[in-house]
């Protein structure tokens, strides 16, 4: 008798990476009426859903799971410590895992082989139903990310405590090695920050103990004593735009690094503040654009899975669900080139769509006498999972769907940006209704 094996399903392809990461954590513990792997596939399938709060999950989309639990078991793992550690152990091993590979988006960059980049931020969630208020206002919960330029892979770093913590209490709070983030000695550590990462003294610490360095924009209200301009090579591609490289000290001593760049589009002047003083100025100008990748993610977040909102009151519960975003923004990543690799399925009205805007913007630089830097012309790749591909993974999870079919519907959703012509498909092929078709991406 011939056997046939049931059809790989998007789901079993989707959560395939968490495989066994779960009870690989040293917090694991063995629990039948909730495990850690179903609580941790439970917490993907929340952040993947637009349910306005747990019941509503739990009502709307519980009857999907084989392991739904009560009510009360789903609030009390959410609220666990222990469960908490877990997540973050999961995603932690999920990166570790992911980073070697996913493609580099900085390889073209010889002079960066010896660095790990990395933009970290903050991001805002609005208080849970239940938070207290201060003077009359629910306030907001600050989560500190890290977004590796190189791979697109999200890690948590850590929720804020008290009211609005300062970025730098966070940094400091993370320690040293928590900023190298599990990069092996012998690389060096490039952090991109916004202004709020800015203290000179914890700078020279952290590249004197660890290697980490960092690179800001300069605040208005800096004094700087110039001790140098450095030449650079104004002939080398990929430092256009650059109009000043020098090496500055502060009231207090400090040796640091200011590059003057003139965007070629806009014509609008910036300046970068590092403690890193041997790259070429135009890589490290090229570094702080791409610390933007850090809200693309964010709005991919924000505005695609919805989550804007706080799920619970306790900081380990809000930990849990900025970890669980992590999470799923890996997996989606994740999958996403596989079903390249595997499938050979492309977005290719969107990559039409941006290499038109990089062609238009080069010819505008050049009517304008000004060119474009080598670097932004190479940084061809999607900085965020497009709006089709969660919409497509949200309903193939939801019919159990069969991964050959589901990605011949993902072909034909990819093939335009407007698709008029969808509904003469066979039925089988169309995507399930969600929502009022739009013209565009967004």
């Amino acid at each position: 008798m011939r056997l046939t094996l049931p059809p790989t399903t998007v789901a079993q392809a989707f959560f395939h990476p968490l495989a066994g990461l779960a009870a690989a954590s040293p917090d694991a513990r063995t629990c039948p009426d909730f495990s850690d792997a179903d609580r941790l596939h439970l917490g993907v399938q929340r952040v993947l859903e637009t349910s306005a709060s747990g019941r509503g999950f739990l009502q709307e989309h519980g009857v999907r799971f084989a392991h739904t639990p009560g009510h009360s078991n789903y609030f009390a793992a959410l609220h666990s410590p222990r469960r908490r550690d877990v997540i973050r152990a999961v995603n932690l091993a999920l990166v570790a895992a992911a980073n070697p590979t996913l493609h580099d988006r900085l390889a073209q960059i010889p002079e960066l082989a010896d660095y790990e980049c990395l933009a970290q931020d903050q991001h805002w969630h609005k208080a849970a139903a239940h938070d207290p208020r201060h003077d009359a206002t629910k306030m907001a919960v600050g989560h500190f990310y890290s977004l590796n330029l190189r791979t697109h892979t999200l890690r948590h770093l850590a929720t804020g405590e008290g009211l609005h913590e300062h970025d730098m209490s966070v940094l400091k709070r993370l320690k040293l090695k928590g900023l190298r983030q599990g990069v092996p000695q012998g690389k060096r550590v490039l952090i991109v920050y916004d202004k709020a990462g800015i203290d000179f003294d914890y700078w020279k610490r952290c590249r004197h103990e660890c290697a980490v360095y960092f690179l800001n924009r300069v605040k208005e209200n800096m004094v700087f004593d110039v001790i140098a301009n450095v030449p650079w090579a104004a002939a080398d591609p990929c430092n256009h735009g650059v109009t000043a490289d020098r090496r500055v000290r502060t009231r207090e001593g400090h040796l640091l690094r200011i590059i003057a760049y003139t965007d070629p589009k806009t014509g609008e002047g910036y300046e970068f503040l590092t403690n890193e003083l041997d790259l070429p100025a135009g890589v490290l100008v090229e570094l702080y654009r791409r610390r933007w990748e850090a809200e693309k993610v964010f709005d991919e977040s924000k505005n695609k899975l919805r989550e804007k909102k706080a799920w619970a009151t306790s900081l380990v519960a809000k930990e849990a669900q900025a970890q669980l975003i992590a999470i799923t923004h890996n997996l989606l990543l994740l999958y996403e080139q596989v079903l390249g690799i595997q499938h050979g399925v492309t977005h290719q009205a969107e990559d039409q769509r941006r290499a038109r805007r990089t062609q238009v913007a080069a010819q505008k630089c050049a009517a304008a006498g000004q060119l474009l830097s080598t670097l932004v012309l190479q940084a061809w790749r999607t900085t965020q999972r497009s709006v089709k591909f969660v919409r497509w993974v949200r309903q193939s999870l939801h019919g159990q769907a069969a991964e050959a079919t589901a990605v011949l519907r993902l072909r034909v959703l990819y093939a335009t940006l407007y698709l008029p012509f969808l509904y003469t498909l066979p039925s089988r092929l169309r995507p399930p209704p969600e929502g009022r078709m739009r013209r565009t991406e967004d």
